[in-house]
């Protein structure tokens, strides 16, 4: 299978898909059931064995000595095919300046219920993507594995683990990171990615960068957006977002299940909406507006 058309099969099964859509039973208000999640996605690819993976990633301060490469992850693996699946238009504009009223009396909502949705009906659409690749891939004799669904993720730290979808999108020409520890791809931040390792071999390009920070131009919006001061230009790239704080403000933001499915719902995204970088790669501090 070739690029263009693994490519066209992943755009296609996102369109398609009754899943990317909000269904009537999990809705959280009657208004959101059939609302789209995500718009056309992204796909890259990076080889198994590119240094980043081998040698930088496993720094630490980058990722962290125990983190796993490919080849650690499924031996003989070639490629590492990631995803970006931007949130619709409908997501991300919900998010911008508002919460909604709580679902549930007496309980706080910290960003909308549409991003709620993006949040955990997203990720759960998203896990269906990966298996839909290995699937295809598994049909025409490959080996494949999906770090974060193979039950053998493991996490290092509170907010380090063994594999990181948004270092897979950087190592595959998705995207650089931002301050608030996104990843800006030329959809912009607000989404959400998912990665394929595979003994299949793909076509990679070189990366259309050559900075980890390059498409941030450190603006400072996404400082101002967040509801808890959690991101600090100040302390530059690098140390600019503390998880610290930001990680238990989101964690504190679950809500009781709901709906049939007893799903229980958290989120924030506030530091990915109404930025520079919630759809596109930002401007230059000092490129003219025109």
């Amino acid at each position: 299978m070739k690029n263009e058309e693994l490519v066209n099969r992943i755009v296609n099964f996102v369109a398609d898909s009754n899943d990317n859509f909000v269904s009537a039973e999990d809705a959280i208000y009657p208004n959101l059931a059939g609302m789209k999640i995500y718009g056309e996605p992204l796909v890259g690819f990076a080889r198994a064995d590119d240094e980043l993976f081998i040698t930088e990633y496993k720094k630490e301060g980058v990722i962290h000595p125990e983190y796993m490469t490919p080849l650690e992850w499924l031996s003989g693996a070639k490629t590492v095919i990631s995803f970006f699946l931007p949130f619709s238009e409908t997501v991300k504009e919900s998010n911008r300046n508002k919460t909604d009223e709580p679902y549930e009396p007496a309980i706080p909502q910290r960003c909308s219920a549409e991003w709620l949705h993006a949040r955990i009906e997203g990720q759960i659409f998203l896990d269906k993507i990966t298996d839909y690749i290995q699937d295809l891939l598994k049909n025409e004799g490959f080996e494949t594995i999906c770090p974060t669904t193979s039950g053998k993720l493991r996490m290092i730290t509170p907010y380090i683990s063994t594999w990181s979808e948004r270092h897979a999108a950087y190592a595959a020409g998705l995207g650089t990171f931002g301050l608030s520890k996104g990843l800006i791809t030329k959809k912009g931040m607000a989404g959400r990615f998912g990665s394929v390792i595979t003994n299949a071999e793909f076509h990679t390009d070189t990366r259309p960068y050559s900075e980890p920070f390059e498409y941030c131009n450190m603006c400072g919006a996404c400082m101002l957006k967040c509801p808890v001061a959690a991101i600090d230009k100040a302390r530059g790239y690098a140390l600019g977002k503390d998880q610290q704080i930001c990680g238990p403000y989101v964690s504190g933001s679950k809500l009781p299940s709901h709906g049939p499915n007893n799903r229980v719902r958290y989120g924030c995204g506030k530091c990915q909406s109404g930025v520079p970088c919630e759809s596109g790669i930002p401007k230059r501090i000092n490129e003219s507006a025109g």
